[in-house]
């Protein structure tokens, strides 16, 4: 049988350069940074066995979210966006470049770690709401929404291959080289953002202050954006204890080496890139707010299993299907996120989004670091899972608006997947 058309169309935005410049590199440091991810937070693990301080490395990198990633997105409006990817990616690099000099002349601890873990976030969070708002500025209209798609399948290929390559690294060079390939990955974005000559200034006669004032009023007005918002603190609040607490768990109640906490988020990653493919048989038969409030449900029954004693196979099936689902979620949220933005205001609109995203993991990353320090891990877990399940069940009663505010059909997401008609009810579609 026949590959169909859409196989095939699904490629099509490859055929544009500027694209495939910026995809490329944003594969090559989508990968340094899932193998940084891996790599931190292991080390976090054997310098401290403090749970709230090993929680503290994903607060570090997720914080600098909740106070930037809005007025990074107020800037992205008024400014040439190209410019100012450029010279982040080149603090990243520099960043790195340091924190791998540390490390190579032994001057690393627990501390220092955070502390540079947090400048890198500070990079991310400017840099979040910028990226996902320029897909329509570098590939043409009709390709759109399979460049979305690409995006997508380079997000969740380096989700399963950066923590392989990363664990190798770990394992046979050290952390310092996981430091420099992800400084070095920084420059393959600045080869391809320096390729992009066609970027405009982004026109918008407002002042910086008026301009944030109004995305942030035009946000609160917005219906369907509180509704989204909604189930993103439901999601981050409990899902963020896998984050924070896996290191833990993984070193000191299921007694792991380096190369099997890897495999972990090998698992995970494999999930994520199955529930990719699937994604698109999910959205024909369900509306966006059931796959939301499923996929949430079945999150918690996976989050509680990993608070029961677990090991080999069993771990592996459960990382595998909350990578699953964990991909189902994000990917309906962001996509709504974009349905439900404004053009006009569609950084603002996307760094809200982001912030309270990134913001709700870095404050509940504290609060389970700091509860299971009395409770234990495990039970912790056991607790975030069957919150997790019954939010998730509550949300199926909560069904989201049927109607989409008018928003631009140039709809740009930096996690996967994804094409969109706009209907009634959003359908999502994989190219």
């Amino acid at each position: 049988m026949g590959l169909p058309k859409s196989s095939f169309k699904a490629f099509a935005p490859f055929k544009e350069s500027t694209f495939r410049s910026l995809w490329l590199g944003s594969f090559v440091s989508n990968i340094g940074t899932w193998m940084q991810n891996i790599g931190v937070s292991w080390l976090a693990a054997t310098m401290s066995s403090s749970p709230l301080l090993i929680s503290l490395v994903q607060v570090a990198s997720s914080l600098p979210s909740l106070f930037l990633s809005y007025p990074a997105g107020v800037i992205s409006d008024h400014c040439n966006r190209r410019k100012l990817l450029i010279w982040l990616q080149i603090f990243l690099f520099v960043t790195l470049m340091i924190l791998s000099l540390l490390t190579q002349l032994h001057l690393l601890n627990i501390i220092v770690l955070i502390f540079f873990t947090f400048l890198v976030g500070i990079g991310s969070a400017c840099s979040t709401p910028i990226w996902q708002a320029i897909t329509p500025e570098v590939v043409t209209t009709e390709n759109m929404k399979n460049a979305i798609a690409m995006n997508g399948v380079s997000f969740n290929l380096s989700r399963a291959i950066g923590p392989a390559i990363g664990g190798i690294v770990l394992t046979v060079g050290g952390i310092q080289y996981i430091f420099l390939f992800n400084a070095i990955s920084y420059l393959a974005l600045v080869a391809g953002l320096y390729q992009w000559k066609t970027a405009q200034s982004a026109i918008n006669g407002a002042g910086f202050k008026k301009s944030y004032q109004e995305g942030l009023h035009a946000v609160s007005q917005s219906g369907s954006f509180r509704q989204l918002i909604i189930r993103t603190l439901v999601f981050t609040a409990f899902v963020s204890v896998v984050f924070a607490l896996l290191p833990h768990l993984s070193k000191y109640e299921w007694h792991q080496n380096g190369m099997q906490y890897t495999m972990l988020w090998i698992w995970l990653g494999t999930g994520a890139l199955a529930g990719s493919v699937f994604y698109n048989f999910v959205t024909d038969r369900f509306r966006s707010f059931q796959i939301i409030a499923g996929s949430c449900a079945a999150l918690g029954i996976c989050i509680f299993l990993l608070g029961l004693r677990s090991d080999g196979i069993e771990l592996a099936l459960i990382m595998f299907m909350t990578g699953g689902v964990w991909i189902w979620t994000t990917s309906t949220l962001n996509i709504m996120a974009q349905l439900y933005s404004p053009q006009v205001l569609k950084g603002r609109f996307l760094a809200v989004n982001v912030t309270v995203f990134q913001g709700s993991i870095a404050l509940f990353s504290v609060i389970w670091g700091y509860v299971s320090n009395i409770t234990g891990t495990q039970e912790i877990m056991k607790i975030a899972g069957a919150g997790m399940l019954a939010a998730g069940l509550a949300l199926l009663f909560l069904p989201m608006a049927d109607t989409l505010s008018p928003v631009s059909g140039n709809i740009a997401c930096s996690e996967p997947l994804l094409s969109i008609t706009d209907k009634t009810e959003p359908e999502i579609n994989v190219a």
